[in-house]
């Protein structure tokens, strides 16, 4: 989606293939990087609360590398491996417990250590951070079938990882959440709660949120004044 205009007739959104889309209401949950960025132009703009807001809240530098064993790694019962001190210093298991033979181990940095990794080339990430893993495993000959690192910063449809709030910044995600106009609802991680921001189940919650309010919004649209009497409906065919 290119633009988005909205007002008293609805919305209409514009795409950057010339398609039209016409709607009541409209929802948007793109990522926090792609409104900063400005990549939807609004038509009016946003409010100034709320483009305050999205300059309040920022993106966080944050690093996941992937890396696929033909067997099981973590020690049995052991899903999540904290290493103090190292880049990356977290590490959980996404397949274990699930029948599986394989095992899937996730790593986390953010802040300066996923700045460390982001200025290496991938290969050089990858290595650094398996030989972290072989070092408190105490298994120097670990090697991964596939190992892929995802930062996010270069995606079109994200451009960043999670929203982070700098000082001052308490309300941003509130203000962010507010519907416009009864036109425009929002939803995503940087619309949540601070305590369920930049989680998955802070998207979803939102997303319900919004969800809720559309069908307030539209309950209140179309609703029949008390004055009027309803007609029984027409059977079908008559």
């Amino acid at each position: 989606m290119e633009t988005l205009e909205w007002g008293p007739f609805g919305v209409k959104a514009l795409t950057t293939d010339g398609r039209i889309f016409l709607a009541d209401q409209a929802v948007i949950t793109v990522p926090l990087g792609v409104l900063k960025a400005g990549k939807i132009r609004f038509v009016p703009e946003l409010p100034e609360a709320k483009r305050a807001a999205l300059q309040q809240l920022g993106i966080a530098d944050a690093v996941k590398l992937f890396f696929l064993f033909d067997e099981p790694i973590l020690p049995p019962g052991i899903v999540e491996l904290y290493v103090p001190g190292h880049s990356p210093d977290e590490w959980w298991s996404s397949a274990a417990g699930h029948g599986v033979n394989f095992e899937i181990l996730t790593a986390l940095a953010t802040g300066p250590r996923a700045r460390e990794l982001l200025a290496l080339p991938e290969e050089e990430a990858l290595r650094n951070a398996l030989q972290t893993l072989r070092q408190a495993l105490g298994r120097p000959d670990l090697t991964p079938r596939r190992a892929r690192l995802a930062h996010w910063q270069d995606d079109p449809y994200t451009l960043g990882a999670y929203s982070k709030a700098s000082v001052g910044a308490s309300q941003a995600r509130r203000i962010l959440a507010q519907p416009v106009g009864n036109r425009l609802f929002f939803a995503g991680e940087h619309t949540a709660s601070n305590a369920w921001a930049a989680t998955v189940h802070g998207a979803y919650a939102s997303g319900r949120r919004a969800a809720r309010e559309v069908l307030q919004a539209r309950a209140l649209t179309y609703s029949i004044p008390r004055s009027e009497t309803l007609r029984p409906a027409l059977p079908l065919g008559a």
